[in-house]
């Protein structure tokens, strides 16, 4: 009886947090511009409920770069600037123009839509 107790609390825990994941990908939330060049992007998140999302990158903390460059592109949003944007769980088709420079960027890619 102990040990089904201690395999319920384990699965409870571990729902309890992927339901609180999941809420966290569905809000909208505050974020910065930090680097951009050719359609590469490195997001800041700037609200504390949502830092989750991002990752520790260099001298940078709760960032991720745009996967969904072309549509994130079409916000022309300069270095910066802050905006209100929403996590797209959806994946997204990319076909438009980018020069070849290169910039560094976080591996965790996360695909956002800029709704202000």
């Amino acid at each position: 009886m102990k040990s089904f107790s201690i395999i319920f609390l384990f699965v409870s825990i571990v729902f309890f947090i992927n339901c609180n994941a999941a809420k966290k990908l569905s809000g909208t939330f505050n974020a910065m511009l930090v680097a951009s060049l050719c359609n590469q992007h490195i997001v800041e998140i700037q609200d504390a409920g949502f830092y989750t999302l991002g990752t520790d990158w260099k001298e940078y903390k709760h960032v991720f770069s745009v996967g969904n460059h072309c549509d994130f592109a079409k916000a022309q949003l300069k270095e910066g600037a802050v905006f209100t944007c929403k996590i797209i769980k959806t994946e997204v088709q990319e076909n438009c123009m980018s020069c070849e420079a290169f910039m560094e960027t976080p591996e965790l890619k996360r695909n956002v839509q800029v709704v202000q």
